[in-house]
């Protein structure tokens, strides 16, 4: 799925990122925790909307590793110049798969679902918990 928008139009930055999001659940499956790759993809898209009227198009792409979201600006990168500190932190400190390639043409940024994201990933995160307090509960009642 392909999205292109001009930057300055806020309306339409949300509903592509609202619109990409929807795309990647329905890839992922319902389990899936998009949360923190929705809050990056909105910080990246709000900083490419500070920056005015430049192009942008968004991709969602299905790989082995699962969706990815391609964002492509026109124009230097915005990534760097950003004073916005609430977002530089949430940027830093993502555990969302980043990567960024930046050249005077423009910005190409890929978001990757974080592994723990995923419906599989969370049933067995959960298992483990389950087992690792049952253990803790076999061992004080033992005697």
């Amino acid at each position: 799925m392909n999205w292109s928008i001009d930057s300055a139009d806020a309306f339409s930055v949300a509903r592509v990122r609202r619109s990409a999001i929807d795309e990647v659940r329905g890839l992922a499956g319902p389990g899936a925790d998009l949360f923190a790759l929705e809050l990056v993809l909105g910080e990246l898209l709000a900083a490419e909307t500070e920056r005015g009227h430049w192009a942008l198009t968004l991709s969602v792409e299905t790989e082995l590793a699962g969706p990815t979201i391609h964002l492509y600006a026109q124009g230097p990168p915005a990534i760097g110049i950003d004073r916005n500190e609430y977002r530089r932190a949430i940027l830093l400190g993502t555990r969302v798969p980043l990567t960024v390639e930046a050249s005077a043409q423009g910005t190409h940024i890929v978001l990757r679902m974080p592994a723990e994201a995923s419906g599989e990933a969370m049933f067995r995160s959960r298992a483990s918990e389950t087992y690792q307090r049952a253990q803790e509960i076999s061992r004080r009642y033992t005697y």
